[in-house]
């Protein structure tokens, strides 16, 4: 940029904005976000939706949990270190989009983004053929669900890979649980996106992201609230001849004639049943930012703001595709 100035000469870095600018360069810096004086730091949770359980022919899979991205909390998706917090400033218009959940009987959940940073539908969970494992939290177990390899993270794929491909180092869910090769009596649960596969057909666990309080949390759907904690994406269990749990975050219950759906904007995964399964829950945005300003959501974006009473606020986005910005409160 070319600056005309009087006095010193005005200075633009990563931290700071000093100096006498012109009008156009002011828009110019704020179109960018890197207009320092009005920016601020903004915390994320972006959750894509949760697969749909396996298709017919016997007890189905459940479905993965959409992959979680994340600046707060002990972990990241999958077990690794959390993001960096944002940067954001008022007057820009940010995309933002919101995933669907996969809809029953196969169907891998849509993905979730926000300012570049993506979280990924979850896997599908399968029949009970060979007792193949639920779907991956973040688009789908390597070991299982073939047809949605491209959907899925590598574990090979390095941190920077993975910041420049989908906008945050998480790995974002782990492989879905499987039951044995020769246990025809239930199938796997879908994998969560705490990443801790095992041999069961319950879903694995979410992980806790406390960014609302828990009172706000319940008011806003975004989020499982058990006890004083608020947990995302946790897989969907599997059919089995009794009843199967889904993971804390939203994953579904499964059983052998009946099952539940993955809850909305948790990104839980679908719970199976014999020969049918339920569909994956929708993911979320959930945003937390200083309560000196306010978040409004444009056209087609369904979102609202929170007083979190100490010093944030915090603007949930739980379905649309469009745009939110911010403005001085």
């Amino acid at each position: 940029m070319g600056f005309g100035y009087i006095g010193s000469e005005p200075t633009n870095d990563n931290t700071e904005n000093n100096g006498v600018f012109t009008v156009e360069e002011l828009n110019d810096l704020g179109q960018k976000g890197e207009l320092k004086s009005a920016a601020f730091t903004c915390d994320f949770v972006v959750v894509g939706g949760g697969g749909g359980a396996g298709a017919t022919g016997g007890f189905v899979g459940g479905g993965g949990a959409g992959g979680v991205c994340t600046s707060v909390g002990s972990v990241n998706g999958g077990g690794n270190t959390l993001d960096t917090a944002l940067t954001l400033s008022p007057g820009i218009d940010y995309e933002v989009s919101v995933g669907a959940g996969g809809s029953s009987n196969a169907y891998i959940g849509g993905a979730t983004t926000f300012k570049g940073i993506t979280g990924l539908g979850g896997g599908t969970g399968w029949r009970n053929d060979r007792s193949h494992g639920g779907g991956s939290g973040g688009g789908g177990g390597r070991a299982f669900t073939w047809q949605n390899y491209d959907r899925s993270i590598p574990r090979a794929m390095n941190d920077d890979d993975k910041l420049e491909t989908f906008g945050s180092i998480s790995r974002q869910g782990g492989d879905g649980n499987n039951t044995g090769y020769e246990s025809y009596n239930s199938a796997g649960g879908g994998g969560g996106a705490s990443g801790n596969r095992g041999t069961t057909n319950a879903g694995t666990a979410g992980i806790i992201v406390n960014m609302q309080s828990t009172t706000n949390a319940t008011s806003s759907g975004a989020g499982e609230v058990i006890g004083a904690n608020v947990y995302f994406g946790g897989g969907g269990s599997a059919g089995a001849n009794s009843g199967t749990t889904g993971g804390n975050g939203g994953g579904g219950n499964g059983g052998l004639n009946s099952s539940n759906a993955g809850e909305a904007n948790t990104g839980g995964g679908g719970g199976g049943r014999n020969n049918a399964g339920s569909s994956g829950g929708s993911g979320v945005v959930v945003l937390k930012y200083p309560d000196t300003f306010t978040c409004t959501a444009g056209v087609g974006v369904t979102g609202t703001e929170y007083d979190e009473g100490t010093g944030y606020k915090t603007f949930v986005v739980t379905e649309g595709d469009g745009t939110i910005s911010w403005s001085k409160s």
